[in-house]
């Protein structure tokens, strides 16, 4: 939260050291992508003071000292919630227009709107996109999950001409109430070839009585048979009891969930998913961000895990950044 970005440098993963910052004009900076050949990254921005926010490209020749390359507002002045960057595109989340809106960067210096695509749907919130194989995977809250083909080839579709593949609905119930709250789909083909989506919610019900602290977050992971793009299944679900789910990752057949009020959770996601995951004992590890010096003392609220260079990344509004190594645990033989 805020409008600066650090650099920091993990060559020591054990003790980080603060390298630079890139000061831009937003209250909120909430994503942050870096391109494959990590020679661009791209932030959002949202709560500009000239109210046009839109992205803006950095360059990191120098990864230690990013520097703002261009700005691109043309066409997302409401604000942008989620990126992410495939090729010399990047597809970024539009909280004006609902719509997803696609940015080329060939010329990084010139940043050009390419293409659109939304849904019409009065009040729609698209929250997030996430781009494998020239799909691209739209958490479109209400309205589900959808998929639209970006150069993938099975509708014909491209950056600049997206095109509907499938979208799937559903509802979570959480405290007696029903939520659509679709707020990330990551799609996935494991070890076995066995292809799935996995797709979190988002819930914080309202809040009737009692101190803000007393909201509890709410929503899981649901998993999607994706065999047949163009007609995704519910197949089963992953879910920590009275927690909330948030951002995933996922590798080498293991899904990290950062789950606000309950940590990190690693689950195994190898062979054939369906059903109910946890109780199927298919949780293999859990980091549980809690910290008596944390800004809030052991009040966990993590964000999101990423994975580079063998490390597990962990972000926690509460507690800041925590860098950890992820170890398969040893089976035994009664386990075999």
């Amino acid at each position: 939260v805020g409008d600066r970005m650090y650099a920091w440098d993990v060559t020591d993963p054990s003790a980080p050291v603060l390298t630079d910052s890139v000061i831009v004009d937003a209250r909120l900076i909430n994503d942050v992508m870096v391109n494959e050949a990590a020679t661009l990254a791209v932030i959002t921005r949202e709560g500009a003071s000239n109210r046009r926010n839109g992205i803006v490209v950095l360059d990191l020749a120098n990864p230690a000292h990013p520097r703002v390359l261009s700005e691109f507002s043309e066409t997302l002045t409401g604000g942008v919630h989620v990126v992410y960057i495939d090729g010399d595109h990047v597809y970024a989340t539009n909280n004006g227009t609902g719509d997803m809106h696609v940015i080329n960067i060939s010329d990084p210096a010139n940043p050009r709107q390419v293409g659109r695509w939304g849904l019409t749907t009065p009040g729609r919130y698209l929250h997030d996109v996430w781009v494998d194989d020239g799909l691209a995977y739209l958490s479109y809250w209400d309205d589900g999950m959808v998929v639209l083909d970006v150069g993938n080839g099975i509708r014909n579709g491209s950056p600049s001409r997206p095109q509907l593949v499938s979208q799937l609905t559903y509802r979570t119930r959480w405290q007696g109430r029903s939520y659509g709250n679709t707020h990330q789909a990551i799609p996935y083909t494991n070890s076995a070839g066995n292809s799935y989506i996995f797709v979190g919610d988002e819930i914080f019900p309202e809040q009737t009585s009692g101190s803000p602290g007393a909201i509890i977050p709410g929503g899981y992971v649901h998993v999607m048979d994706a065999t047949d793009i163009t007609n995704p299944r519910i197949v089963g679900r992953y879910e920590v009891t009275g927690a909330g789910a948030h951002n995933m990752w996922v590798e080498n057949d293991r899904l990290y969930i950062a789950y606000y009020n309950a940590g990190l959770r690693v689950v195994d996601v190898s062979g054939t998913l369906e059903g109910d995951l946890r109780a199927q004992g298919r949780e293999v590890a859990v980091l549980r961000t809690t910290d008596e010096d944390a800004f809030e003392a052991d009040r966990p609220f993590l964000w999101s895990p990423r994975l580079y260079n063998g490390l597990v990344f962990a972000s926690d509004f509460n507690s800041g950044l925590w860098i950890t190594r992820f170890v398969e645990p040893t089976r035994t033989a009664a386990q075999d």
